[in-house]
């Protein structure tokens, strides 16, 4: 049984949605088991580009069934907004195509309204996510299971009664009008409710039927609650250990693959070795159109940090690395990568020379400049981890395969 995970490799947005996609026409069986949606994956098909946030990415191929593990939290209105704006670029949803776990947690208006008050300076998407994982390990949060139950009205009023007791930061007004949101949150929950399942017994008949299997992390390895440059982090597990806990199987991944993008970019606070603050940090993100799916915000860009790389693949035991947005370096002039630190904490480059020509669209290795291939390679060595696939643009098939993706 053929079974994969596609994680991110650093702070997210490394291109894991085209990946997904590529993956997913030869999937039966597509997961995503954490976050919510604070993340975006942008896949582009000739020239219709998709956004998923809480859809797994294998919708869009239309060959798989998807679902959203218990490891995900989701806010039932986001997330029958993204649906519909799907089914308008053509996606059918049925419960035979799609499923959302039971023992998943729900994101309410309250969990926004927290993360507004009491995240600001972590750098949030104010979405939710944190006070719903808060809610979560308290266990005090709402499952998606008590939809099912009939039980999903008086759970509301119980936990915003909790609330009231609990935070300070809810006025009497707040808290009138959130009561005030639950008559267009049950009729959303209604609407989903065909898609409420126990996920458990549909991945049990895929391992047992020999099924291909794929499951997709968001955001990445170093946004996670563990092991992550916290307190920046996101609040639930996006490296591999995850994938078991958010899913409630245990799966030997035949290909644990790591998406990795030639230069580093974050979003929100925290730490980063080789930010640049100059025009060459500029032009990366013009290059790399280094705006958020989810938020708009601008990305901060810097050099290829490979040391922090060396930890994510310690972590993850990844067999199988992507390089995504190869061309975004081109006419750069010489490139470092960071292959240390110093005593202080700063980065400690390699430098490489650059090239002019232009990638976009190139799927032949040996058509790339020799010190693109040069930089490639000095990667793959300093991992220790095969580059199997180079993305070079935007669309599905700007693709280089130096290692077969998919097991025969």
């Amino acid at each position: 049984m053929p079974a994969y995970i596609v994680i991110g490799a650093q702070w997210g947005d490394e291109g894991k949605g085209k990946i997904v996609d590529v993956l997913a026409e030869k999937m039966d069986l597509v997961l995503r088991f954490q976050g919510g949606a604070n993340a975006g994956h942008t896949v582009l098909h000739g020239n219709t580009k998709y956004v998923t946030h809480l859809v797994p990415s294998g919708v869009i191929s239309g060959c798989s069934m998807n679902i959203i593990g218990n490891g995900c939290v989701v806010c039932p209105l986001t997330l029958l907004e993204e649906m519909r704006i799907l089914e308008k670029q053509g996606i059918a949803f049925s419960p035979q195509n799609f499923a959302l776990s039971g023992s998943a947690h729900m994101v309410l208006p309250v969990h926004k309204y927290l993360d507004k008050c009491l995240n600001e300076k972590i750098g949030t998407t104010v979405r939710g996510i944190g006070p719903a994982y808060t809610d979560k390990v308290q266990r005090t949060g709402i499952r998606w299971e008590t939809v099912s139950a009939g039980t999903f009205e008086a759970a509301y009023h119980e936990h915003l009664d909790l609330v009231e007791k609990v935070y300070a930061v809810i006025d009497k007004a707040e808290l009138e009008e959130l009561r005030r949101a639950l008559p267009q949150l049950l009729e959303t929950v209604e609407i989903l409710k065909p898609y409420i399942r126990d996920i458990r017994p549909l991945l049990s008949r895929a391992l047992s039927e020999n099924k291909n299997i794929l499951f997709e992390g968001a955001q990445g390895t170093f946004l996670d609650i563990d092991h992550g440059t916290y307190p920046f982090v996101t609040s639930s597990s996006t490296s591999i250990g995850g994938a078991f806990t958010g899913s409630g199987v245990f799966l030997d991944f035949d290909k644990r693959i790591g998406i990795v993008k030639s230069y580093t970019t974050r979003v929100g606070e925290g730490p980063f070795p080789t930010e640049l603050f100059d025009e060459t940090g500029e032009r990366l993100r013009r290059n790399g159109n280094e705006y958020g799916a989810t938020t708009g915000r601008s990305r901060r860009c810097g050099w290829l940090d490979l040391a922090l790389l060396k930890r994510s693949c310690l972590i993850n035991g990844f067999n199988y690395l992507v390089f995504s947005k190869i061309s975004c370096l081109s006419g750069l002039g010489p490139l470092k990568v960071a292959v240390d630190y110093d005593a202080a904490g700063k980065a400690i480059y390699t430098e490489l020379p650059g090239w002019e020509e232009d990638l976009e669209g190139c799927r032949d290795f040996n058509a790339l400049p020799k010190n693109c291939q040069t930089y490639i390679r000095f990667v793959e060595d300093f991992l220790q981890v095969p580059i199997g696939l180079v993305s070079t643009g935007p669309d599905r098939n700007n693709v280089i395969l130096r290692k077969a993706l998919f097991s025969s």
